[in-house]
Formats: C-alpha cells, structure tokens, sequence
C-alpha cells in the first residue's frame, strides 16, 4: 500500500479535483483501478501457471515472451522508475521548500538531486532495513490520512481556501475547469495552462505505478500464491477507498483556485497539519528508498542476461548480496536528469507512460500464455486421436517412415505452463480482459501525450532489433502463441479457399491425356518389395455348407 498511496494523493489530488472536477475525478478513479486491476490479475495468473518464484515483472514477461521483448520491456520499466523515483524526489523537495517559505523551482531541483544522492549513498552502505519496516510506515500514514479526515469535519481557513464542509461546494466543484489559470490573484506566483481529462489522467495514474510491487517481491515471499493476490487486491481496494475520500473532502471544503493553484491544499484541510506532513515526508522518503533498492536489482539481472553487452558492467555487485552499486548509480543519475528537465506534474505523465507499455506487455503475456496452453493442449489430443479403417489394421505411414512422427509434449512439458487453478479470483484471470485491458493501455498513451508516446515505441522497437542483432540466442519464451502469427493464418487460409482469391481460371474442352493401369506398385518394381501392399484389395470367400439343419 506505501508504493500505491503516495506523493500524488499529498500533492495533486486538490489539482486533480479542481481541474477536471469531483465527477471525473471519480471516473478517473474508477478506470485507474481497473486498468491495474486488470494487470495485477494477468500477473499473478501468469505466476500461478508457471511458477515463477521470483524476478518480478522483467522475468515475467522475458519467461512467456522471450528475452527480446523481455528485455526491451525491462529497459523501458527500469526508465518509467527512474522518472518515477525523480517524481517522488520533486515532491519531497517541493513539501520541504514551503517549510522555507519558499516556490524556487531551482530550490527544489537542488533539494531533490541533494535527496537522491544521500538516498543512494545509504543504499550503497547497505543500509536496506527502512524498507523492511512497512508496519511503522505504515502506522504514519494512517495517521496523516486520520488527520485529514478529522481536519474535513473542524477545519476552517477562508484565507487559504479551505471551508466547512458543503454538498453545495461539493456540486459547485463537480464539473471540470480545463482552461489555463493565472494564479497570482490568490497569492501563487505560477501559470498552469490548458489541461485535458488525459493529460490529468497522467498525472492521477502516477499513483497506481507501485501496484505491481507485491509481484517484485514475490522472490522473498514464504508462500507468493496466496499472499500475492491477498496483498495486491487488499492495497488496491483500501488505497482506491482513501483516494476517493480525498476527492469528495475537497471537492466539498476547497475553493476552485486553491485547489488548482495550491499544491499543498490537503495540508491545509487536515486538523494538525504536522501530522500530515510527517506522513508526506516518510511516504516520499520510503519509495524513494524502495525504488533506488528494487529497480537497480531489475537492471542488474538485465544486464546479468548478457542480452545487452554494454550493460554488462552492470551486473556485477558488491558484497556477499552481489548489492548493485554501479546499477544504483546509473539509476540515481538517470533520475537526476529527468529532475532537471521537468515539474512534478511533467515527470508524473513521463513516468506514466513507460509503466502503461509495461502493463500492457504483461497483459499480453497472459494472453499469449493461456493461448500456448490451449494449442498445446489441442495438439496433444489430436495426436492421441484413435486412427480408424484399413489403414490401422495394415500400418501406416508413420510407421513406414518414422521421422514424420513429431513428438508434441503436453502444456505442462512444454515450458512448465499448468492448468488455471480454481480460485475465488480465477474468473478476473481472464485473457479476454487481459486483451482488452492490453488495447486500451496502449490507445490511452497516445491519448495522454502523442509525440511522447511515439518516442517511447521509438525506443522500445529499436532496443528490441538491437537486443536481437547483439543476442541472437537468446531465450525465445515458452509462449509458442503470437497475434500477427494468427493474423497471417487466418488471412492465408481465406486465400486457400478463394475469399480473396482473383487470380484468373483456364478451363480446357478436353482433359489431360492419361492411362490408367490396374497393377499393384509392389508387382512392377522390386526397389519397394520389402514395403506393405498399401494399394492392394483382399477378396474374402467363404464357402456355405452344403447341409442345412
């Protein structure tokens, strides 16, 4: 829950409301979840039916779908979590900066580099247990959220913004205000221009980034099946649940231009106000930890695969834990560089978009895999089919020529793939909705950002021809199902049987010239003697007695 409830519920959900309203902003609400959902479901039904232990999403996805698309996908999640991890540096700094008093952007991008050095630094000294302690981290954010709660039924500060409780605000709030707005008459010296429901909903879907944190971990989990689903579906529901909160209680307490102008408006709202803040500031510090831990792990095994040569340095670690150190550095250097070039709300869209590729790939993957299932498990049968007629009782060809005969293995042989295990849960599982969820991720990319998005696919099909030219043996998944492979079937067999078959016919007024001779193959040539009459026929008599009682 600590990866999914974090710095955009503290610093953008009164930006969320204001912009796009109370109305869409739980519309927004509602598809986020389901879009993760969607892919938390395709995950564990993926690590249920291969057993896969550990290696998060990297070794999903290279396990079903080889190490080329494997690897270029792992490339593009490790970048979505680098940006990812500068986000939530930006918004540590930018919580910290209004302890001074202070809106410098250049403020904050020094707050935020100095922050990801020190944080990379105790990583590096192996100083891992913070991450451990999710009980205490936890126990702060509940408190933070109980402060904020309390604050909607006490708190009152017209001068900021911030009001009694209303359904009359909360109806006034309801409708969304994409148009630019200058802040400077209410005291904030910024300019937000024109936004979209898709250009929000980049932002607001920066908050379901962690919901694959539990399949990360499931290396280190006693018993991944059931924990997995239990932990994945519990974060999701009770953070969706805290979120929802917080968009009625703004809508309903916040003045239209504080919410969109006023990053910390929920600071405002909550009763204490330094409880709040204690929860922003170790929600931010502990993701930012968990990231620089987790993602340079993904990096190094990337890079451990040999799939990528100039990687390889990378693979190597220090102490008796392998800890990669120069992995981390490459991260906290790649992070640093994305704080540079742009806001929070920039970096919360960037870092969208490579985790909706990843999601995406993951929903195919299951797709893929439970089709790979079904075709083997067709094949199979169709290779115990029992053979009827002459031909059995004489022998056939297979056993005249035994190289025709392929050996197909079960699903379960080939690659380990087992049947979907009956669970409460198993109906969500689904390759259908995988599908769906598949196509609607990739359409909302372009629909957040087109240059960005094509950049992205740039990136991703030219690391997947490199991987390719520098790997070319590279592991080829055990998914033998592929949707352009079924395209090019379906089109070919619409050829076979004329559909779109224009060619020209000849018709001739006499046949082919031809004579027909009724010996058997076996009488005129010895080269095939030892062969069994195929052709041949058998005359049976019998003779009736010649008494009948």
């Amino acid at each position: 829950m600590v990866n999914i409830f974090g710095i955009i519920v503290f610093l953008r959900m009164g930006w969320i409301v204001g912009t796009a309203g109370a109305v869409n902003a739980i519309l927004l609400l509602g598809f986020c979840t389901t879009l993760a959902l969607i892919t938390v479901f395709s995950a564990i039904g993926i690590v249920e039916r291969c057993q896969i232990q550990s290696g998060g999403i990297y070794s999903l996805v290279s396990h079903v779908l080889g190490g080329r698309v494997g690897g270029a996908v792992g490339l593009i999640y490790t970048l979505g979590q680098a940006v990812a991890t500068g986000l939530v540096a930006v918004g540590f700094a930018e919580s910290l900066a209004h302890l001074f008093d202070s809106e410098s952007r250049i403020f904050i991008k020094v707050i935020a580099i100095l922050t990801l050095v020190v944080l990379t630094g105790i990583n590096t000294a192996g100083v891992s247990w913070i991450v451990r302690l999710q009980l205490l981290l936890l126990t702060f954010l509940a408190l933070a959220v109980l402060d904020f709660l309390l604050g909607a039924l006490f708190t009152s500060d017209p001068s900021s913004g911030v009001l009694r409780f209303s359904y009359a605000r909360l109806r006034e709030n309801a409708g969304p205000m994409y148009a630019a707005v200058n802040c400077t008459p209410i005291g904030f010296d910024r300019f937000i221009p024109e936004q979209s429901f898709f250009t929000v909903f980049g932002v607001f879907f920066a908050n379901f980034l962690g919901v694959l944190a539990g399949v990360n971990m499931s290396g280190d989990l006693k018993d991944p099946h059931k924990s997995i689903p239990l932990g994945e579906l519990s974060a999701v529901g009770v953070s969706s649940s805290i979120c929802f909160l917080f968009i009625m209680i703004l809508g309903a307490t916040g003045d239209r231009l504080s919410l969109i102008c006023d990053n910390l408006i929920s600071e405002k709202v909550a009763l204490t106000r330094v409880l709040f803040m204690v929860g922003l500031y170790i929600c931010s510090l502990s993701s930012t930890i968990g990231s620089l831990l987790g993602t340079p792990r993904v990096l190094q095994g990337i890079a451990a695969e040999g799939i990528i040569p100039i990687l390889n340095p990378l693979a190597h670690g220090s102490g008796p834990n392998k800890n990669p150190v120069m992995a981390g550095v490459v991260l906290m250097g790649v992070a640093s560089v994305f704080v540079l070039l742009g806001d929070l709300n920039q970096l919360a869209i960037l870092s969208t978009m490579p985790f909706l590729i990843t999601y995406a790939f993951v929903n195919y993957a299951y797709v893929s895999l439970a089709m790979t299932y079904d075709l083997a498990n067709i094949s199979h049968a169709t290779e115990n089919a029992s053979t009827y007629g002459s031909m059995h009782k004489l022998g056939d060809l297979d056993e005249l020529f035994p190289e025709r005969q392929q050996q197909i293995p079960t699903a379960v042989e080939a690659g380990g793939i087992s049947s979907q295990p009956a669970t409460w849960y198993s109906m969500f599982s689904n390759r259908y909705i995988a599908f769906v969820g598949c196509m609607v991720n990739l359409l909302i990319i372009f629909l957040i950002h087109f240059s960005f998005a094509a950049a992205h696919f740039v990136v991703m099909i030219i690391l997947y021809y490199y991987i390719g030219r520098a790997c070319p043996a590279c592991t080829p998944g055990i998914s033998t199902f592929s949707i352009p492979h079924m395209f090019r079937t379906a089109f070919s067999s619409l050829e076979t049987i004329g559909v779109f078959n224009r060619g020209p016919f000849v018709l001739t007024k006499e046949g082919p010239s031809k004579e027909l001779l009724t010996e058997q193959l076996n009488e005129s040539s010895s080269d095939y003697q030892d062969r069994k009459q195929y052709h041949h026929a058998e005359h049976v008599t019998q003779e009736l007695p010649s008494t009948i009682d």
